[in-house]
């Protein structure tokens, strides 16, 4: 017969290699999605360099860290373009893909 104590015992035991267990399937989840990134890295900055999207940033950000006079105002201008965009949910070059506010034309919804 089982006693208190080893059925105790057992569900303790149990418990810990279950945590065991997810810990070593996280590890290679970590591991598989590490390998990903290492093959995709740059990608992502590619994709925003050819974008037409971020053309008035990219010049308002070249303009900013120029020494021409002419581009005196740019990091304000370039200011209220970012509070533009994220105003009507769109992206920025700094966006992350997780902030959200991603429009396409998929969603019925005209992009920039």
């Amino acid at each position: 017969m089982l006693t208190t104590g080893t059925a105790i015992g057992i569900a303790v035991a149990l418990w810990f290699a279950t945590g065991w267990y997810l810990n070593e399937r996280l590890k290679a989840v970590h591991a598989k999605l590490d390998r990903v990134l290492d093959a995709f890295h740059g990608l992502r900055e590619y994709l925003y360099e050819i974008d037409p999207q971020f053309d008035e940033e990219r010049e308002l950000l070249d303009g900013l860290y120029s020494d021409d006079p002419p581009h005196v105002m740019d990091g304000m201008h370039h200011m209220n373009l970012q509070r533009a965009k994220a105003a009507d949910g769109y992206r920025t070059l700094k966006s992350t893909f997780f902030d959200g506010g991603y429009r396409s034309s998929r969603n019925g919804i005209r992009s920039k």
